[in-house]
């Protein structure tokens, strides 16, 4: 089979302007397919990434912000803990109510179980106040402290059976025997002699201890 190549012959005989004229035309051909077929892709491409974009500078701001609310969170309660510290055998209710967790109500039971003890002997005796979780003692329990020295301590030796009832450690049968005791010897000298004659536990000795005196 033989090739026609007269055509090609006939395109290489046009004269130089022509040719220039047929290329300058095959370009603008090729120019309008592109346009064509790629430039709906470059318009979608264009409006995708400014979402990705956007969706992307989202999330960051959200997850920044969140970080810098947890922080900030953490540095007020660190701030809180560190400046806030109480005494809380002198302070009043208002006062508590700076303490986290503390409210109206447990303010003045803490006040009322101290005047009832006669002063705190230390901080762990909060978790004795009736409502105070043990969640909220561990949040304050480093904010307050207790001088012992502003006790209002019984004189095991002239008290009489109200006085020492009022003290909520002690038993009616407790009293009753120490009562006893005093009697027939007259005077006791220090808690080893409640204990020795089995007027008081070792256990109940220790937390009764810092509301005695033996003067």
């Amino acid at each position: 089979m033989k090739i026609n190549i007269s055509p090609l012959r006939q395109w290489f005989g046009f004269t130089r302007r022509e040719q220039r004229a047929s290329l300058i035309l095959i370009i603008i051909i090729a120019i309008v397919v592109c346009v064509r077929f790629f430039i709906p892709n470059s318009k979608a491409s264009v409006n995708y990434i400014p979402i990705e974009k956007e969706l992307i500078g989202y999330d960051s701001v959200k997850l920044v912000s969140t970080e810098t609310a947890v922080t900030s969170n953490v540095q007020n309660r660190t701030t809180a803990a560190r400046v806030i510290m109480i005494e809380i055998n002198s302070c009043d209710s208002t006062e508590l109510l700076r303490l986290p967790g503390i409210g109206q109500v447990l303010s003045s039971r803490i006040v009322r179980f101290r005047d009832l003890l006669g002063g705190f002997a230390s901080t762990d005796q909060l978790q004795e106040v009736y409502g105070l979780s043990t969640e909220t003692f561990n949040v304050i329990k480093n904010m307050v402290t207790v001088d012992t020295t502003l006790i209002d301590k019984i004189n095991v030796n002239n008290a009489d059976f109200r006085r020492l009832s009022r003290l909520p450690y002690f038993e009616r049968q407790e009293i009753n025997d120490l009562l006893r005791y005093r009697n027939m010897k007259g005077q006791i000298d220090n808690i080893n002699e409640l204990i020795e004659n089995s007027i008081l536990s070792d256990d109940k000795a220790a937390k009764i201890k810092p509301y005695l005196s033996f003067n």
